[in-house]
């Protein structure tokens, strides 16, 4: 399968990690509003770890998270496609997620970014479905879910948070 390094939208760049990418999603991990439904520590460590095991995706799978970028100048977040490993009961299927800075927030940037990779990943990619692991609670990433055409398929416990979490999907369609 041909690599692709780098997705555009109307408004953003979605590309590949760099190793500069680390301090200004540490910075937007900062904010406990961004971070108020994460299961996982996000400090400047763990920003470089999930970097490190992206870029592990991309060479395993040609595929994984992209970084966000407004076309006119900085980086916002990240959206993309990976395998989870965090919760078991749906390992081996390809999740779809995102995660934008506050200031992004409002403008329809995480919708247009995660459709930018949803297309991809099923369209590209071919792969059969993506599925995204949402908070009960968390609305503003149900409503993205929503607007991607995606439902909720299952709940599932979830081995950190202590509640079931909400298995959001969306495949393929048949002709």
């Amino acid at each position: 399968m041909a690599g692709v390094d780098e997705l555009r939208t109307e408004r953003l760049r979605l590309r590949r990690w760099r190793d500069g990418d680390v301090a200004p999603m540490t910075a937007i991990n900062r904010d406990p509003e961004v971070t108020r439904y994460l299961n996982a520590p996000t400090d400047e460590a763990a920003v470089a770890i999930f970097c490190a095991r992206a870029a592990e995706h991309w060479g395993t799978h040609g595929f994984g998270h992209w970084a966000v970028e407004l076309l006119d100048g900085g980086f916002i977040g990240f959206t993309g496609v990976a395998y989870p490993s965090f919760l078991p009961q749906v390992t081996g299927r390809p999740e779809l997620g995102w995660r934008l800075a506050r200031a992004a927030w409002g403008r329809g940037l995480a919708t247009e970014a995660a459709v930018a990779a949803r297309d991809d990943a099923l369209g590209r990619l071919g792969l059969a479905e993506l599925i995204s692991i949402i908070h009960p609670a968390n609305a503003r990433s149900q409503s993205v879910a929503r607007k991607l055409g995606m439902s909720i398929e299952m709940h599932a416990p979830h081995p950190v948070l202590g509640l079931d979490v909400e298995i959001w999907r969306i495949g393929q369609k048949r002709p």
